[in-house]
């Protein structure tokens, strides 16, 4: 495969909370066509990985490609790198790493939010994603009314669509989550 093909890309990935190092120096590569999969035992980070690739948290260090864009860079190491060179004098150095800084804060404040919202998620026990007191119609169309879609109509027929198209019916739009298996839960957040 070619760098054409990559459409998600993970370098050196630090997600730190405090003096907790939740995720530290993880990188992949995800290309057009190929199915990925994030496994580890419970508490490795696989749900923090997710959580930072989505911008739900700023990054500690590393970066986020999406499309040969970068959607999200950590500071971390920039800013010790800078710290060093201010200490060094080395005056080039620190010109070049403030405009390092100034490039990650345009990125991660900048990056166009439709772009970041083609990446999703997609638990393998979404059970808690999804709210037991809404139909398994207004959970998928939540994020629809959020994109600004306000007709009813219009985003019943979708929600029809998506769960056609994830093997489920028209019928169960009507459902609440705690009437399906994990399977069909999963196959729910996987139509929202």
């Amino acid at each position: 495969m070619n760098n054409n093909d990559v459409l998600l890309k993970v370098e050196n990935l630090c997600q730190y909370f405090g003096p907790t190092k939740a995720v530290d120096d993880v990188s992949f590569e995800i290309h057009k066509g190929e199915v990925f999969g994030l496994v580890g035992e419970s508490g490795c980070g696989k749900t923090t990985t997710g959580r930072s690739i989505i911008k739900l948290y700023d990054i500690t260090s590393g970066s986020v490609f999406y499309r040969g864009v970068r959607i999200s860079a950590g500071d971390r190491d920039t800013k010790k790198a800078l710290k060093e060179a201010k200490k060094a004098g080395d005056a080039a150095k620190v010109a070049e790493l403030q405009e390092e800084l100034k490039q990650i804060r345009f990125d991660n404040t900048h990056v166009s939010r439709k772009l970041v919202n083609e990446i999703q998620m997609i638990f393998q026990d979404p059970i808690d994603s999804l709210d037991p007191r809404m139909t398994v119609e207004d959970i998928i169309q939540e994020g629809l009314q959020i994109q600004g879609h306000k007709n009813k109509a219009k985003n019943h027929e979708k929600v029809v669509e998506m769960l056609e198209k994830v093997g489920l019916v028209a019928e169960h739009a009507s459902r609440y989550p705690h009437e399906f298996s994990g399977g069909q839960r999963q196959r729910i957040g996987i139509a929202r």
